[in-house]
Protein backbone atom coordinates (compact mmCIF):
# COMPACT_ATOMS: atom_id res chain seq x y z
CA UNK A 1 0.00 0.00 0.00
CA UNK A 2 1.18 3.46 -0.96
CA UNK A 3 -0.46 4.86 3.14
CA UNK A 4 1.03 8.86 3.33
CA UNK A 5 -0.46 8.88 7.28
CA UNK A 6 -1.41 6.36 9.65
CA UNK A 7 -4.46 4.85 9.35
CA UNK A 8 -6.35 2.25 11.43
CA UNK A 9 -5.29 -1.54 10.44
CA UNK A 10 -9.52 -1.77 9.74
CA UNK A 11 -9.05 0.22 6.97
CA UNK A 12 -5.25 -0.68 5.75
CA UNK A 13 -6.86 -4.58 5.67
CA UNK A 14 -9.58 -3.75 3.65
CA UNK A 15 -10.45 -4.98 0.47
CA UNK A 16 -12.25 -6.15 -2.15
CA UNK A 17 -11.39 -10.06 -2.49
CA UNK A 18 -13.28 -11.90 -5.67
CA UNK A 19 -12.18 -15.24 -3.55
CA UNK A 20 -15.00 -16.69 -0.75
CA UNK A 21 -15.00 -20.00 0.22
CA UNK A 22 -17.82 -21.53 -0.86
CA UNK A 23 -18.01 -23.82 1.73
CA UNK A 24 -18.20 -21.51 4.90
CA UNK A 25 -21.08 -20.00 5.70
CA UNK A 26 -21.67 -16.89 7.68
CA UNK A 27 -23.10 -17.24 11.15
CA UNK A 28 -26.25 -15.41 11.52
CA UNK A 29 -24.92 -13.62 14.75
CA UNK A 30 -22.39 -11.95 12.66
CA UNK A 31 -24.03 -11.20 9.51
CA UNK A 32 -26.59 -8.77 12.36
CA UNK A 33 -23.74 -7.56 13.44
CA UNK A 34 -23.15 -6.16 9.77
CA UNK A 35 -26.71 -4.86 9.58
CA UNK A 36 -26.94 -3.12 13.21
CA UNK A 37 -23.48 -1.39 11.98
CA UNK A 38 -25.27 0.04 8.60
CA UNK A 39 -28.83 1.17 10.75
CA UNK A 40 -26.31 3.43 13.14
CA UNK A 41 -24.73 5.02 9.78
CA UNK A 42 -25.52 9.10 10.00
CA UNK A 43 -27.73 10.19 7.32
CA UNK A 44 -29.29 14.00 6.25
CA UNK A 45 -32.15 14.65 8.44
CA UNK A 46 -31.99 11.08 10.52
CA UNK A 47 -34.02 9.85 7.19
CA UNK A 48 -31.80 6.84 7.04
CA UNK A 49 -33.03 6.28 3.55
CA UNK A 50 -31.19 2.69 3.05
CA UNK A 51 -32.92 -0.81 2.64
CA UNK A 52 -31.21 -4.06 2.21
CA UNK A 53 -32.14 -7.22 1.03
CA UNK A 54 -30.18 -10.00 2.25
CA UNK A 55 -29.94 -13.41 0.08
CA UNK A 56 -28.40 -15.71 1.79
CA UNK A 57 -27.26 -19.52 -0.28
CA UNK A 58 -27.67 -21.92 3.04
CA UNK A 59 -31.00 -20.09 4.56
CA UNK A 60 -32.21 -18.47 1.34
CA UNK A 61 -31.12 -20.44 -1.43
CA UNK A 62 -34.31 -19.29 -4.21
CA UNK A 63 -33.43 -15.77 -3.37
CA UNK A 64 -29.56 -15.89 -3.54
CA UNK A 65 -29.93 -17.08 -6.95
CA UNK A 66 -32.19 -14.72 -8.50
CA UNK A 67 -29.78 -12.30 -7.07
CA UNK A 68 -26.97 -13.89 -8.90
CA UNK A 69 -28.61 -14.63 -11.87
CA UNK A 70 -29.07 -10.49 -11.87
CA UNK A 71 -25.62 -10.04 -12.09
CA UNK A 72 -23.53 -9.06 -14.77
CA UNK A 73 -21.98 -12.41 -15.98
CA UNK A 74 -18.44 -11.61 -15.38
CA UNK A 75 -19.63 -10.94 -11.52
CA UNK A 76 -21.33 -14.17 -11.18
CA UNK A 77 -18.00 -16.27 -12.16
CA UNK A 78 -16.43 -15.21 -8.76
CA UNK A 79 -19.54 -14.11 -6.73
CA UNK A 80 -21.20 -17.53 -7.13
CA UNK A 81 -19.22 -18.59 -4.24
CA UNK A 82 -19.84 -16.19 -1.84
CA UNK A 83 -22.61 -17.41 0.75
CA UNK A 84 -24.10 -14.06 0.75
CA UNK A 85 -25.12 -11.51 -1.28
CA UNK A 86 -26.62 -8.13 -0.12
CA UNK A 87 -28.85 -5.66 -1.96
CA UNK A 88 -28.64 -2.14 -1.32
CA UNK A 89 -31.56 0.25 -2.18
CA UNK A 90 -32.26 3.94 -1.57
CA UNK A 91 -35.45 5.11 -0.90
CA UNK A 92 -35.17 9.03 -2.83
CA UNK A 93 -38.02 11.06 -1.01
CA UNK A 94 -37.52 12.27 2.88
CA UNK A 95 -40.58 10.04 4.63
CA UNK A 96 -41.09 13.08 6.90
CA UNK A 97 -42.08 15.43 4.34
CA UNK A 98 -42.15 14.04 1.04
CA UNK A 99 -39.43 16.06 -0.24
CA UNK A 100 -37.10 14.54 -2.94
CA UNK A 101 -33.85 13.63 -1.03
CA UNK A 102 -30.80 14.40 -2.87
CA UNK A 103 -28.47 12.86 -0.32
CA UNK A 104 -29.96 9.05 -0.19
CA UNK A 105 -27.84 7.71 -2.67
CA UNK A 106 -24.67 8.98 -0.27
CA UNK A 107 -26.40 8.06 3.32
CA UNK A 108 -27.12 4.59 1.62
CA UNK A 109 -23.17 4.47 0.09
CA UNK A 110 -22.43 5.57 4.22
CA UNK A 111 -24.75 3.15 5.36
CA UNK A 112 -23.08 0.72 3.56
CA UNK A 113 -18.96 1.20 4.20
CA UNK A 114 -20.59 0.87 8.02
CA UNK A 115 -21.58 -2.61 6.89
CA UNK A 116 -18.69 -3.63 5.29
CA UNK A 117 -15.95 -2.35 7.92
CA UNK A 118 -17.58 -4.06 10.50
CA UNK A 119 -18.09 -7.17 8.47
CA UNK A 120 -13.82 -6.84 8.12
CA UNK A 121 -13.39 -6.52 11.94
CA UNK A 122 -15.37 -9.78 12.07
CA UNK A 123 -12.91 -11.26 10.01
CA UNK A 124 -15.29 -11.44 7.11
CA UNK A 125 -14.35 -10.37 3.67
CA UNK A 126 -16.60 -8.22 0.95
CA UNK A 127 -16.77 -7.06 -2.29
CA UNK A 128 -19.48 -4.45 -3.67
CA UNK A 129 -20.73 -3.89 -6.99
CA UNK A 130 -22.10 -2.38 -9.37
CA UNK A 131 -22.24 -4.66 -12.43
CA UNK A 132 -26.16 -6.38 -12.05
CA UNK A 133 -29.44 -5.31 -14.24
CA UNK A 134 -31.93 -3.13 -11.98
CA UNK A 135 -34.93 -3.79 -13.86
CA UNK A 136 -34.20 -7.92 -13.42
CA UNK A 137 -33.40 -7.28 -9.35
CA UNK A 138 -36.65 -4.94 -9.11
CA UNK A 139 -38.81 -7.92 -10.82
CA UNK A 140 -37.37 -11.08 -9.24
CA UNK A 141 -37.49 -9.51 -5.67
CA UNK A 142 -40.33 -7.54 -6.08
CA UNK A 143 -38.89 -3.54 -4.97
CA UNK A 144 -40.92 -0.97 -5.35
CA UNK A 145 -40.50 1.03 -8.38
CA UNK A 146 -39.84 4.23 -7.26
CA UNK A 147 -36.55 3.25 -5.04
CA UNK A 148 -33.46 2.87 -6.14
CA UNK A 149 -31.12 -0.02 -6.57
CA UNK A 150 -27.45 1.66 -5.36
CA UNK A 151 -25.37 -2.20 -5.40
CA UNK A 152 -24.99 -5.59 -4.49
CA UNK A 153 -22.09 -6.99 -1.92
CA UNK A 154 -20.86 -10.44 -1.59
CA UNK A 155 -20.03 -11.38 2.44
CA UNK A 156 -18.12 -14.68 3.17
CA UNK A 157 -15.14 -15.82 4.39
CA UNK A 158 -11.79 -15.11 2.06
CA UNK A 159 -10.91 -18.18 0.07
CA UNK A 160 -8.39 -19.66 -2.02
CA UNK A 161 -7.59 -17.16 -4.95
CA UNK A 162 -6.37 -20.15 -7.15
CA UNK A 163 -9.98 -21.55 -7.30
CA UNK A 164 -10.64 -17.67 -9.26
CA UNK A 165 -11.07 -17.77 -12.63
CA UNK A 166 -7.32 -17.10 -13.98
CA UNK A 167 -9.02 -13.73 -15.82
CA UNK A 168 -8.85 -12.82 -12.03
CA UNK A 169 -6.01 -13.83 -10.28
CA UNK A 170 -3.64 -10.93 -11.39
CA UNK A 171 -5.99 -8.56 -9.91
CA UNK A 172 -5.94 -10.33 -6.78
CA UNK A 173 -2.34 -10.53 -6.07
CA UNK A 174 -1.91 -7.33 -7.29
CA UNK A 175 -0.31 -4.56 -4.82
CA UNK A 176 -3.38 -2.28 -3.46
CA UNK A 177 -2.68 1.65 -4.69
CA UNK A 178 -4.28 5.06 -4.62
CA UNK A 179 -4.19 8.32 -6.33
CA UNK A 180 -2.04 10.49 -4.01
CA UNK A 181 -3.43 13.38 -1.32
CA UNK A 182 -2.39 15.59 -3.44
CA UNK A 183 -4.03 14.53 -6.17
CA UNK A 184 -7.51 14.65 -4.80
CA UNK A 185 -7.55 16.89 -1.96
CA UNK A 186 -7.60 20.53 -2.13
CA UNK A 187 -6.35 23.13 -0.15
CA UNK A 188 -8.38 25.84 0.78
CA UNK A 189 -9.33 26.26 -2.62
CA UNK A 190 -9.97 24.20 -5.87
CA UNK A 191 -6.49 23.85 -7.49
CA UNK A 192 -4.14 23.86 -4.67
CA UNK A 193 -2.86 20.51 -3.58
CA UNK A 194 -2.78 19.39 -0.02
CA UNK A 195 0.19 17.98 1.16
CA UNK A 196 0.70 15.63 4.10
CA UNK A 197 3.52 15.99 6.17
CA UNK A 198 6.31 13.78 5.32
CA UNK A 199 6.40 12.06 8.96
CA UNK A 200 3.15 11.27 8.49
CA UNK A 201 4.28 9.30 5.52
CA UNK A 202 6.91 7.48 7.57
CA UNK A 203 4.73 7.00 10.42
CA UNK A 204 2.46 5.25 8.21
CA UNK A 205 5.13 2.79 6.99
CA UNK A 206 6.29 1.66 10.22
CA UNK A 207 2.69 0.73 10.95
CA UNK A 208 1.80 -1.52 8.25
CA UNK A 209 5.30 -2.96 7.37
CA UNK A 210 7.20 -5.23 9.76
CA UNK A 211 11.03 -3.32 9.44
CA UNK A 212 12.65 -6.42 8.35
CA UNK A 213 10.81 -6.17 5.16
CA UNK A 214 11.75 -2.46 4.84
CA UNK A 215 13.50 -2.26 2.10
CA UNK A 216 16.05 0.09 3.82
CA UNK A 217 16.42 -2.79 7.02
CA UNK A 218 19.88 -4.19 8.13
CA UNK A 219 20.59 -6.05 10.95
CA UNK A 220 24.08 -3.64 11.74
CA UNK A 221 26.25 -1.44 10.11
CA UNK A 222 26.93 -1.41 6.70
CA UNK A 223 30.46 -2.52 5.99
CA UNK A 224 31.25 1.25 4.53
CA UNK A 225 29.97 2.50 8.34
CA UNK A 226 32.14 0.20 9.93
CA UNK A 227 34.73 1.14 8.48
CA UNK A 228 34.99 4.60 8.49
CA UNK A 229 33.97 4.24 12.17
CA UNK A 230 37.34 2.44 12.55
CA UNK A 231 39.34 4.93 10.89
CA UNK A 232 38.09 7.93 12.92
CA UNK A 233 39.55 6.17 16.48
CA UNK A 234 36.84 7.59 18.26
CA UNK A 235 37.37 6.48 21.71
CA UNK A 236 34.84 5.12 24.43
CA UNK A 237 31.78 7.41 25.08
CA UNK A 238 32.53 9.71 22.30
CA UNK A 239 28.83 10.96 21.74
CA UNK A 240 27.13 9.90 18.47
CA UNK A 241 23.77 10.61 17.05
CA UNK A 242 22.12 8.34 14.23
CA UNK A 243 19.73 10.35 12.31
CA UNK A 244 16.83 8.50 11.34
CA UNK A 245 17.16 5.74 13.08
CA UNK A 246 14.53 3.86 12.40
CA UNK A 247 14.36 0.43 14.15
CA UNK A 248 17.62 0.87 15.83
CA UNK A 249 19.86 -1.56 14.52
CA UNK A 250 22.38 0.86 13.61
CA UNK A 251 22.13 2.67 16.66
CA UNK A 252 22.28 -0.56 18.81
CA UNK A 253 25.55 -1.71 16.78
CA UNK A 254 27.25 1.85 17.50
CA UNK A 255 26.36 1.35 21.27
CA UNK A 256 27.81 -1.99 21.25
CA UNK A 257 31.23 -0.11 19.43
CA UNK A 258 31.38 1.72 23.22
CA UNK A 259 29.92 5.34 21.76
CA UNK A 260 27.31 6.80 23.70
CA UNK A 261 24.54 7.28 21.48
CA UNK A 262 21.62 9.14 20.82
CA UNK A 263 19.19 8.26 17.99
CA UNK A 264 15.50 10.19 16.94
CA UNK A 265 13.34 9.40 13.99
CA UNK A 266 10.28 10.90 12.95
CA UNK A 267 8.28 7.52 13.63
CA UNK A 268 7.07 7.21 16.87
CA UNK A 269 6.52 3.48 16.06
CA UNK A 270 9.64 3.04 14.90
CA UNK A 271 11.25 4.79 18.26
CA UNK A 272 8.96 2.13 20.30
CA UNK A 273 10.80 -0.71 17.66
CA UNK A 274 14.39 0.62 18.38
CA UNK A 275 13.82 1.07 22.33
CA UNK A 276 12.31 -2.52 22.70
CA UNK A 277 15.62 -3.80 20.58
CA UNK A 278 18.07 -1.99 22.59
CA UNK A 279 16.18 -3.27 26.12
CA UNK A 280 16.74 -6.68 24.67
CA UNK A 281 20.12 -6.52 23.39
CA UNK A 282 21.30 -4.99 26.75
CA UNK A 283 22.67 -1.82 25.48
CA UNK A 284 21.43 1.84 26.14
CA UNK A 285 20.38 4.47 23.61
CA UNK A 286 18.90 7.81 24.53
CA UNK A 287 16.05 7.35 21.59
CA UNK A 288 13.67 10.65 20.76
CA UNK A 289 11.31 11.09 18.14
CA UNK A 290 12.54 14.10 16.52
CA UNK A 291 11.94 16.02 12.98
CA UNK A 292 15.42 17.46 11.33
CA UNK A 293 13.61 19.57 9.82
CA UNK A 294 12.17 21.14 13.13
CA UNK A 295 14.46 19.22 15.61
CA UNK A 296 14.15 20.09 19.02
CA UNK A 297 17.58 18.30 20.09
CA UNK A 298 20.32 20.29 21.90
CA UNK A 299 23.94 19.78 22.77
CA UNK A 300 26.47 18.43 20.01
CA UNK A 301 27.76 14.90 19.05
CA UNK A 302 31.20 14.13 17.96
CA UNK A 303 29.80 12.06 15.41
CA UNK A 304 26.50 12.35 13.18
CA UNK A 305 25.27 9.03 11.37
CA UNK A 306 22.09 9.72 8.19
CA UNK A 307 21.84 6.70 6.63
CA UNK A 308 19.06 7.71 3.89
CA UNK A 309 18.07 10.98 5.47
CA UNK A 310 19.06 13.74 3.69
CA UNK A 311 18.14 12.27 0.16
CA UNK A 312 14.42 12.43 1.08
CA UNK A 313 14.45 16.18 1.04
CA UNK A 314 13.95 17.41 -2.12
CA UNK A 315 12.58 20.74 -1.46
CA UNK A 316 16.02 23.35 -1.79
CA UNK A 317 14.70 24.99 1.66
CA UNK A 318 14.26 21.53 3.48
CA UNK A 319 17.79 21.11 2.20
CA UNK A 320 19.47 23.95 3.00
CA UNK A 321 17.81 23.54 6.91
CA UNK A 322 19.10 20.14 7.04
CA UNK A 323 22.44 21.56 6.61
CA UNK A 324 22.35 23.68 9.56
CA UNK A 325 20.59 21.83 11.57
CA UNK A 326 23.52 19.36 11.30
CA UNK A 327 26.12 22.16 11.60
CA UNK A 328 24.71 22.85 15.01
CA UNK A 329 24.54 19.63 16.37
CA UNK A 330 28.32 18.73 15.21
CA UNK A 331 30.93 19.92 17.64
CA UNK A 332 33.64 21.95 15.51
CA UNK A 333 36.03 19.13 13.98
CA UNK A 334 33.57 16.77 13.88
CA UNK A 335 32.46 14.22 11.19
CA UNK A 336 29.00 13.13 9.67
CA UNK A 337 28.99 9.80 7.93
CA UNK A 338 26.32 10.82 4.91
CA UNK A 339 25.22 7.51 2.82
CA UNK A 340 22.30 8.53 0.31
CA UNK A 341 21.29 7.60 -3.11
CA UNK A 342 23.79 7.58 -5.86
CA UNK A 343 23.02 10.17 -9.21
CA UNK A 344 23.38 6.77 -10.95
CA UNK A 345 20.27 4.64 -9.35
CA UNK A 346 17.97 5.13 -12.09
CA UNK A 347 14.92 3.09 -10.35
CA UNK A 348 11.52 4.63 -10.18
CA UNK A 349 10.93 4.12 -6.19
CA UNK A 350 12.92 5.27 -3.59
CA UNK A 351 13.79 8.89 -2.64
CA UNK A 352 13.57 12.43 -4.84
CA UNK A 353 17.06 13.14 -4.06
CA UNK A 354 20.42 11.18 -6.62
CA UNK A 355 23.57 13.04 -5.65
CA UNK A 356 27.41 12.55 -7.01
CA UNK A 357 30.40 14.48 -5.38
CA UNK A 358 30.03 17.82 -6.80
CA UNK A 359 26.25 17.69 -5.31
CA UNK A 360 27.63 17.01 -1.94
CA UNK A 361 30.20 19.58 -2.46
CA UNK A 362 27.54 22.01 -3.44
CA UNK A 363 25.29 21.25 -0.34
CA UNK A 364 27.73 21.82 2.70
CA UNK A 365 29.80 24.30 1.00
CA UNK A 366 28.85 26.58 3.77
CA UNK A 367 30.56 24.94 6.99
CA UNK A 368 31.45 21.30 6.51
CA UNK A 369 34.57 19.75 4.71
CA UNK A 370 34.61 16.98 1.91
CA UNK A 371 36.85 14.44 3.05
CA UNK A 372 36.14 11.41 0.76
CA UNK A 373 33.43 10.01 -0.85
CA UNK A 374 32.69 6.21 -2.76
CA UNK A 375 30.17 4.40 -4.47
CA UNK A 376 28.64 2.22 -2.13
CA UNK A 377 25.42 0.43 -2.19
CA UNK A 378 22.18 0.20 0.48
CA UNK A 379 23.12 -3.66 1.69
CA UNK A 380 25.16 -4.54 4.16
CA UNK A 381 28.46 -4.77 1.86
CA UNK A 382 29.01 -2.94 -1.48
CA UNK A 383 29.17 -6.26 -3.53
CA UNK A 384 25.70 -6.93 -2.28
CA UNK A 385 22.47 -6.54 -4.42
CA UNK A 386 21.00 -2.90 -3.52
CA UNK A 387 20.27 0.76 -4.80
CA UNK A 388 23.39 2.39 -5.87
CA UNK A 389 24.43 4.80 -2.72
CA UNK A 390 27.16 7.35 -2.48
CA UNK A 391 28.85 7.61 0.97
CA UNK A 392 30.42 10.33 1.86
CA UNK A 393 32.67 11.37 5.35
CA UNK A 394 32.65 15.51 6.01
CA UNK A 395 33.86 17.01 8.57
CA UNK A 396 32.65 20.03 10.53
CA UNK A 397 35.07 22.97 10.10
CA UNK A 398 36.27 24.56 13.17
CA UNK A 399 35.36 28.60 13.13
CA UNK A 400 38.63 30.15 12.12
CA UNK A 401 39.03 27.62 9.29
CA UNK A 402 35.50 29.41 7.87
Amino acid sequence: MNVQAPIERLFADRWSTRAFDPDKRVPAELLASCLEAARWAPSCFGAEPWHYIVADRFTAQAAWQRVLDALAPKNQLWAEHAPVLIVAVADPVFSHNGNPNRWAEYDTGQATVCLTLQAESLGLACHQMGGFDAETLKSALTIPEALQLMSVTAIGYAGDIKALDTDFQPMEEAARTRRSLADTVHNGAWGTAYHPPASAGWEARYQETSVEQLPWFHAGLDADISRALDSLELGDGATALDLGCGPGTQAVALAKCGLSVTASDVSWTAIASAERLAAAEHVRVDFHVDDVLHSKLTGQFDLIIDRGVFHCFADADDQQTYVSTLHQRLKPGATLLLKCFHKQETSETGPPGRYEESDISRFFADGFKLIETQESRFAPTAQDDGPKALFCILERLIEEQQ
